[in-house]
């Protein structure tokens, strides 16, 4: 019996997507315009996140801390931060904006883990900073997501480097923040990731095997973007994600 071709990079990209930061943006727009609204796929992806965080717990309750910034990004966080205290576990969410500035989608999100166990506390306290980072069994990265297209700013960058100064397992939500998305530039500085659990589809910029270092083991997870945002955008939804799968990603450096 003669053993399979290995696949190409354009077959991987077709099972498992190769979205570019403005197809992401796009696909938002187009599903709101089809009535699938931000906080219905915000809360898919942060469940999502919360079932590849637990993974990588082994299935046991611990210590996590979740660090927020301001975008969706920071929202998937927050949602992955309450499942994973329904969970068991001791969820510390470290924000990079003050707690009383928090707004819109986040500020939902923030209130309601906070009423389900979740403690919020700000990445301008650093004893809490320190004692939560230096506690976790795992930390998530949600402070930047896929519309970076230069070196992060500050607080962004102090949060970026108060989590590289740990020695600590980090699951980068959608992207690790400081990587551009559609070409994975590494900017200065950038999280350096243990796993990325991205959403939707793979990452246009995450393909490359230069950002492997940056992304550690690649995750991908359905969370249902409607299948009239992709008709509307004019690309063909990944082949591989369907049914909810959360699934490894093969490396394009195999192929």
């Amino acid at each position: 019996m003669s053993e399979s071709l290995p696949a190409t990079l354009a077959e991987l990209q077709a099972r498992y997507g190769a979205l570019r930061s403005e197809d992401v943006a796009a696909l938002d727009q187009a599903a709101v315009a089809s009535g699938v609204s931000v906080v219905q796929l915000m809360e898919i992806a942060g469940f999502q996140v919360a079932r590849c965080a637990w993974q990588m717990l082994e299935g046991r309750a611990a210590m996590v801390s979740v660090v927020v910034g301001r975008g969706n990004n920071g929202g998937d966080g927050l949602v992955a931060a309450r499942h994973l205290a329904t969970w068991g576990c001791t969820v510390t969410a470290l924000c990079v904006t003050p707690l009383e500035q928090l707004e819109g989608l986040q500020r939902t999100h923030a209130d309601s883990a906070a009423a389900n166990g979740v403690a919020l506390r700000t990445m301008s306290e650093p004893v809490a900073v320190v004692r939560a980072l230096a506690s976790s069994a795992l930390v998530l990265d949600g402070i930047l997501g896929t519309g970076l297209l230069s070196a992060p700013r500050e607080p962004a960058a102090l949060a970026i480097r108060d989590l590289n100064a740990h020695s600590i397992r980090v699951l980068a939500i959608d992207i690790p923040s400081g990587m551009d998305a559609t070409n994975g530039e590494v900017f200065d500085p950038c999280v350096r990731a243990t796993r990325t659990c991205t959403l939707t589809a793979m990452k246009a910029g995450l393909w490359p095997s230069v950002t492997a270092e940056t992304t550690g083991e690649l995750w991908v997870a359905d969370i249902g973007m409607p299948r009239a945002a992709w008709d509307a955008i004019g690309v063909a939804p990944p082949s591989a994600l369907t049914g909810g799968a959360l699934l490894p990603v093969p490396s394009a450096t195999l192929h």
